[in-house]
């Protein structure tokens, strides 16, 4: 990871709604350690599980997710890219390496489910630069 971070959030993987894998995209919850979120937003970012070496891509949520009804906290959501692991219990640390939009609200499922695939195609894309 040659570029810093632009804030690293360190939590434990919680239960959440269930949403994301619904719609295609598995996230893990997190329980904050410590410490304040960056601005809401959706970010591309390398994450370690545990004390294991490797970095896995990502892309993360943090923020409200204002399309659903409802009262909610802000909160953190990593979808973790190509992998099918069982976060539940696990430590992560999130390296956030570039902020890939502002979180918004859609007038339905689909359009969030459209925006979502396009942001982790840019996510994928941006993790794989050299520079990143």
């Amino acid at each position: 990871m040659s570029v810093p971070p632009l804030g690293t959030i360190v939590g434990t993987v919680v239960p959440g709604d269930g949403r994301g894998r619904e719609l295609g995209f598995p996230t893990a919850n997190l329980a904050l350690e410590h410490g304040g979120l960056p601005d809401d937003g959706i970010y591309a970012a390398r994450v370690r599980i545990d004390d294991d070496p490797q970095l896995w891509a990502a892309s993360v949520s943090v923020g409200a997710n204002p399309t659903f009804e409802g009262d909610r906290e802000r909160r953190v959501e990593v979808h973790v890219h190509d992998a099918e692991l069982d976060l539940y219990g696990r430590r992560l640390a999130v390296f956030l390496v570039a902020r890939l939009r502002a979180t918004l609200r859609f007038d339905g499922v689909d359009a969030l489910i459209a925006q979502t695939a396009d942001d982790i195609t840019r996510s994928r894309a941006l993790l794989a630069a050299p520079e990143s």
